[in-house]
C-alpha cells in the first residue's frame, strides 16, 4: 500500500477510532506501528543505520500519533537526541514532516522551561549551520503539543484535504534525510565546530555507536579464521545475552568449545590476557565460599585480595573498555557457595547519571585500615562481563533457581567437526569500546518507548507461566524483564525475527528451571510443547508412555522449534528414567 494511502487512512479515522475502539489489535495502530515503517524501510535511501518506529500510544491511545526515523549514531529513542518524525496534528487536519528533538530527558535534567530553552537554542544553531532550502523554520506549527512544536528544527506541512502524492512524500523525506545526515555530522563534532554546550544531551552516553550487524559479522569471521565453527545465530545470541545481563552461562558436554567461544569473542573485540582485559579462572571442587574470588582477612587482620577483586579494580580504572571474567567449569563446586555474594551485588545495579553502579563489592568488616583505602570503594562496573562454562553431566552440581533466574543459559549440543582448510583470510585487529555491550535497560521503566515489543513478550510469557504455575515452577519479574531487554535489543538491531529470538529465550531462560520426577513435570512439559509447537488442537496424553514420539511427529512448522525439540528430549528422558532435567 502507498505511503499516501496509509497516511490518509490514519488521518481520516484516528479520532473516531481513538474515542470508540479498544487500543490493542486495532487496524489503525497496526498501520502506525508496522505498515508505515515497513513502507518507509523500502526506500533505497533508508539504510541500516536508521531505526524506524511508529506509535499510537503506550497502552492507551495517544492524542498525537507519530512515526519517527532515527539515526542510531544519535538516538534510538524519541526521548532524547535529534531525529526525523512525522507528526499528526491532534485534529487530524495536518501532517508535519519534521526534523525534531527529544524532550523527555532534557525535561528531566533541566525542567520544563530549561528544556524548551535548550531545544530552541539548538534549533537556531543548526539552522545557522545547515542550509535547508524549501523547509520551514518559523515554529508556527499547529500540532496540539508545545514540545513537538518548540523542538522542531525544519518542517513541511501537508493538509489532509490536499495530501501530497507518493512521489512528493518520498522526495521530501529523501531531502530531509540528507539534511539529517548533515545534522548528525555537526552534532558529532566532526566539523570541528561544536554547536552544543553539553554533547551528552544530544548524543547518548558520550560513547561510540556501532552497526551491530557489521560488528557481529566481523566477530564471526574472526572466530572462523581461528578454525572454529559455531551454529547459526549463536554469536547473535551470545551478544544479546550479555547486552541484556552481564552474566552468561555456556553449557554442554566437555570439549564443545565453550571456553574457546568466550575467549575468541573477547579477543575479537580487543580483550585478551596480554592486555589484562580477559581472565579465565578454573573453579576448584573445594570452593565453599567467595574467598578465592573476593579475598580474605588473615589471623593478623591483614586483607588479601582475591583474583576477581584485583580484576575489578583494573576494570574500574579503564571504564570505557569491556573486561571479561570467565569461570571455567563453574559447577564443579556449588555456585551458590562461592558466587552468591557476587550475584546479589550484580542485582543491585542502578544508574548514576550515565554510569551503571552497584552496591560496594566488599564489606567493611573484611577490610583492614590500609586496604580500605584501596578496595573500600570498589563495585561491579558496567564494563565487566561474567561468563561461566559448565559441563552437563552427572559429575557436577545442579544450579539453583537463584542462579538460573539471573543468567541466560546457552547450550552447546551440536559440534561441527569440519575444519576450513584454506578458507581463512587476514583479520585486522579491532578494538570496540564498552558501548557495544553495555546494558541500556535496568528496569522496564527504561523501555517505555518499546511498549509494543514488551506487550508481545508478556503475552507469550503469561501463557507459559500459567502452565508452570501448576508445578510451582513459575517465574517472576526478573525473568520477565531480562527477556524483554533481550527482545528489545534484538528488534533494535534487526538480528532475528521475533519468534526466533523468543524461541532462544524460552530455551535458555525458562526450560533450565524444569526438573523432577513427579508426573506433574511431564504434564507441564507436554503443555509447554503445545505452546512451542503452536498446535493446541492435538491431543497429547501425558500419561502415555510414548507421548514424546507423538510430539516428534508434530515438529513441522513449530513456532519455537528449538524449545520444542528440547522439550521432546526432556519428556523422553522422563519416559525412560522416571526423572528429567534440562541438564541431563
Amino acid at each position: 500500500m502507498s505511503l499516501k494511502t496509509l497516511f490518509k487512512e490514519v488521518m481520516d479515522n484516528y479520532i473516531k477510532v481513538r474515542t470508540s475502539q479498544p487500543f490493542k489489535g486495532n487496524r489503525i495502530g497496526d498501520i502506525l506501528r508496522k505498515e508505515i515503517p515497513q513502507e518507509i524501510q523500502k526506500f533505497d535511501f533508508i539504510g541500516d543505520e536508521y531505526f524506524i518506529k511508529g506509535s499510537n500510544g503506550q497502552g492507551n491511545w495517544a492524542e498525537i500519533p507519530w512515526v519517527a526515523i532515527m539515526d542510531k549514531n544519535i538516538t534510538q529513542t524519541t526521548m532524547e537526541g535529534v531525529y526525523i518524525v512525522y507528526l499528526f496534528s491532534s485534529d487530524m487536519k495536518r501532517l508535519y514532516l519534521t526534523l525534531n528533538q527529544g524532550y523527555t530527558k532534557l525535561k528531566d535534567k533541566y525542567g520544563k522551561f530549561g528544556a524548551n530553552e535548550k531545544m530552541l537554542s539548538l534549533a537556531s544553531k543548526i539552522r545557522n549551520k545547515i542550509e535547508a532550502k524549501g523547509w520551514n523554520t518559523d515554529n508556527n506549527l499547529s500540532i496540539g503539543n508545545e514540545f513537538y512544536e518548540k523542538g522542531t528544527i525544519f518542517y513541511k506541512k501537508y493538509e489532509n484535504d490536499d495530501l501530497a502524492d507518493d512521489e512528493t512524500l518520498k522526495k521530501d523525506l529523501h531531502d530531509l534525510i540528507n539534511i539529517y545526515k548533515k545534522t548528525v555530522f555537526v552534532l558529532s563534532g566532526e566539523d570541528n565546530d561544536q554547536i552544543y554546550e553539553n554533547k551528552e544531551d544530544y548524543i547518548p552516553d558520550n560513547d561510540t555507536s556501532y552497526n551491530v550487524k557489521d560488528e557481529l559479522d566481523y566477530i564471526k569471521s574472526y572466530i572462523k579464521n581461528q578454525g572454529f565453527s559455531y551454529n547459526d545465530k549463536l554469536i547473535e545470541n551470545f551478544y544479546l545475552s550479555l547486552k541484556s545481563k552481564p552474566f552468561l552461562i555456556l553449557a554442554g558436554i566437555s570439549g564443545t568449545g565453550k571456553s574457546k567461544l568466550a575467549r575468541l569473542f573477547a579477543e575479537a573485540i580487543g580483550c585478551n590476557t596480554k592486555n589484562g582485559r580477559f581472565m579465565l579462572v578454573p573453579v576448584r571442587p573445594d570452593w565453599s565460599d567467595s574467598t578465592e574470588l573476593l579475598g580474605y582477612k588473615d589471623m593478623h587482620n591483614k586483607f588479601h585480595p582475591g583474583v576477581l577483586t584485583n580484576f575489578i579494580k583494573r576494570a574500574i580504572n579503564d571504564i570505557n573498555r569491556p573486561y571479561f571474567f570467565v569461570l571455567d567449569e563453574m559447577n564443579l563446586a556449588r555456585v551458590e557457595y562461592y558466587f552468591s555474594d557476587i550475584l546479589s551485588i550484580i542485582e543491585s545495579r542502578k544508574k548514576d547519571g550515565d554510569r551503571i553502579v552497584t552496591d560496594p563489592l566488599l564489606n567493611k568488616e573484611l577490610l583492614d585500615e590500609d586496604s580500605f583505602h584501596e578496595y573500600g570503594n570498589l563495585y561491579i562496573p558496567e564494563n565487566l562481563y561474567f561468563i561461566g562454562t559448565v559441563n552437563m553431566d552427572e559429575t557436577t552440581f545442579p544450579f539453583s533457581k537463584k542462579v538460573l533466574d539471573r543468567a541466560n543459559v546457552i547450550e552447546f549440543s551440536d559440534v561441527n567437526l569440519d575444519y576450513f582448510f584454506g578458507d581463512t583470510e587476514e583479520i585486522t585487529e579491532k578494538v570496540l569500546n564498552n558501548s557495544f555491550l553495555k546494558s541500556e535497560f535496568l528496569t522496564l521503566n527504561d523501555c517505555l518507548d518499546y511498549r509494543e515489543i514488551i506487550d508481545d513478550v508478556i503475552l507469550v510469557l503469561k501463557k507459559i507461566n500459567d502452565v508452570l504455575r501448576e508445578g510451582n515452577l513459575h517465574f517472576g519479574y526478573r525473568v520477565r524483564d531480562e527477556i524483554s531487554f533481550y527482545m528489545i535489543h534484538n528488534e533494535l538491531n534487526g538480528l532475528m525475527n521475533f519468534d526466533e529470538a523468543m524461541d532462544l529465550e524460552i530455551l535458555q531462560k525458562i526450560l533450565p528451571r524444569i526438573h523432577g520426577s513427579s508426573i506433574s513435570i511431564k504434564k507441564i512439559l507436554v503443555e509447554l510443547f503445545k505452546i512451542c509447537s503452536g498446535n493446541y488442537e492435538s491431543k497429547y496424553e501425558y500419561e502415555d508412555m510414548d507421548v514424546s514420539d507423538k510430539m516428534l511427529k508434530d515438529m513441522d512448522n513449530c513456532v519455537y522449534p528449538r524449545s520444542a525439540e528440547k522439550i521432546i528430549y526432556m519428556v523422553r528422558r522422563y519416559e525412560e528414567d522416571g526423572f528429567t532435567s534440562y541438564w541431563l
